[in-house]
């Protein structure tokens, strides 16, 4: 834990648009990421390393007490809670590091219109508006092919990441517009090919780092993070 909270992350090493780690964007507002590691990855590592104890000592290997030790005052304080009731305040265990309540932010029109006036091309506009307007996962929506499309409802039926069940969300009609430009443009994929491919070279389907890689570009041309 000592080595955690006083190292620093190598994945911060990577371009923030020339801002300095921990430093606010002027154009977004929002905080850049410090040099270190955020205390939201020692709490998760902290619960992983308890969670990996806790099951071999149920099976009776390893070492009789957990080396991570039991918030036994968050355990008292949500035994027994009802999901309607306010969530009772409770002391921090050892170890733990304080956790900040993330708060919702949201986009202007401005900021908005110019994110995505950086599509370049029917593609580009219809992924962004289908990621906007359903809500899907990254990897759910780019699995989506033809016979997944609802024209009528508007609708998208993905697979889901954590049930593997297969399940409608929402899509608005200018997202459906702007993806029935991009079938016009590239042609309709096969029986079980995704509707996104790529552009360049051999038709193939668009790969998450790709898609990752559309906003990234965009996110620089108009310094947003």
């Amino acid at each position: 834990m000592g080595w955690l909270r006083s190292a620093r992350n190598p994945q911060r090493q990577r371009k923030q648009g020339g801002f300095q780690p921990g430093s606010v964007n002027p154009t977004t507002g929002k905080p850049l990421l410090q040099a270190g590691y955020a205390p939201a990855t020692i709490a998760h590592n902290l619960s992983a390393v308890h969670g990996f104890y806790a099951f071999h000592m149920h099976f009776g290997r390893g070492p009789l007490l957990n080396p991570v030790p039991e918030n036994r005052a968050r355990r008292t304080a949500l035994a027994h809670r009802s999901p309607i009731e306010a969530r009772a305040q409770h002391r921090r265990g050892r170890l733990r590091p304080k956790v900040s309540v993330r708060q919702p932010r949201a986009m202007p029109d401005q900021q908005w219109d110019a994110l995505f006036a950086q599509m370049g091309c029917a593609r580009d506009r219809a992924l962004l508006s289908c990621y906007v307007s359903s809500g899907a996962r990254a990897s759910e929506l780019l699995g989506i092919g033809l016979g997944d499309v609802d024209w009528t409802k508007g609708q998208l039926w993905v697979i889901s990441k954590g049930t593997r069940a297969r399940q409608p969300v929402p899509a608005s009609p200018q997202a459906l517009a702007y993806l029935a430009a991009h079938l016009e443009e590239a042609g309709l994929p096969p029986d079980g090919v995704p509707v996104w491919r790529t552009r360049r070279g051999e038709s193939r389907p668009l790969a998450y780092w790709a898609a990752r890689r559309i906003i990234q570009r965009a996110d620089e041309a108009i310094g947003a993070n």
